[in-house]
């Protein structure tokens, strides 16, 4: 097997082993349709006014949680804007953003904002609360929501090209922004695609899924899976990039839904590929004036 791949059949087996409680969707198979939960949550979102954080609420149900987005670099209405959403169990949520944006930040000619998901605050905060497959579900609506109150709050401002991204789960969150808004100007979905439900029974992620979950396998694809609404968009404004050696997000199963002439193709694995900060960014920023 390649390197690359074989790192990221290790990465799971070593987290498999050191969180042996910690198990996808191990409480609860329960969840309504991403796209039903849209349309039942409900948030307020602060009013963009500079840099820094603002706390989101969240609530459904009655409930309420929290989550966030930060101006990172807030340049004016004039610039166009990158939207950035972290991968799973990042530690912070923006450890990823930090090294692929903000970095040499003011080399970028752009608004740049970082979201905060739901149950995202901390790894050990994550890990509780994706033993419930309703609460991930929800957490991943609550993203699209944000992001797309994100947008609609920005073209309040002026005209600007809009770019949402995110890497992982945000890569998957983007492409599910894209299925059921597309509203933004440009998506580019790092190391994801629209089969996110095989991920937790046919990848290295399935050491990580409760196997009561997986004996679900049909709910997991039915909730989860998002190529039939995906692929009744035009893809002239979706440019993906995933790695060719992934055992997580399988190339040659993910890659399917995306325009192969739109894709990019890089020559490592999930977590390798992850780590290629200056590559991601570039790309990111490919054609950001254009």
């Amino acid at each position: 097997m390649n390197i690359h791949g074989l790192i990221d059949i290790l990465g799971v087996s070593i987290g498999a082993v050191a969180y042996q409680k910690i198990r996808y969707f191990s409480r609860d198979m329960q969840s309504k349709t991403i796209e039903e939960l849209i349309g039942e949550i409900l948030i307020e979102l602060p009013k963009i006014s500079g840099e820094g954080y603002y706390k989101i609420e969240v609530e459904y149900l009655g409930q309420k949680q929290n989550a966030g987005y930060r101006i990172e670099q807030w340049k004016g209405s004039e610039y166009p804007t990158i939207i950035y959403h972290h991968g799973a169990a990042e530690g912070s949520y923006d450890f990823s953003f930090n090294r692929i944006l903000k970095k040499n930040k003011t080399e970028i000619p752009a608004n740049l904002i970082a979201i905060q998901a739901l149950f995202n605050h901390s790894n050990a905060e994550f890990f509780k609360n994706i033993a419930y497959f309703s609460k991930y579900t929800l957490m991943l609506a609550a993203s699209v929501l944000i992001i797309e109150g994100l947008i609609s709050e920005l073209r309040k401002l002026g005209k600007e090209k809009i770019t949402v991204t995110g890497i992982s789960l945000g890569g998957f969150v983007t492409n599910l922004h894209f299925a059921h808004f597309n509203s933004a100007d440009i998506y580019k979905p790092l190391l994801a695609g629209t089969r996110m439900g095989e991920v937790f029974f046919d990848s290295a992620y399935a050491k990580i899924t409760d196997d009561k979950a997986k004996k679900e396998s049909e709910k997991l694809k039915a909730i989860l899976n998002i190529e039939g609404l995906f692929m009744k968009r035009e893809q002239n404004k979706l440019f993906p990039l995933n790695a060719k050696f992934d055992r997580i997000v399988k190339y040659d199963n993910q890659s399917k839904a995306y325009r192969a002439e739109n894709l990019k193709t890089i020559p490592y694995g999930h977590a390798t590929g992850a780590l290629q900060f200056g590559a991601l960014r570039r790309f990111i920023l490919e054609g950001i004036n254009e």
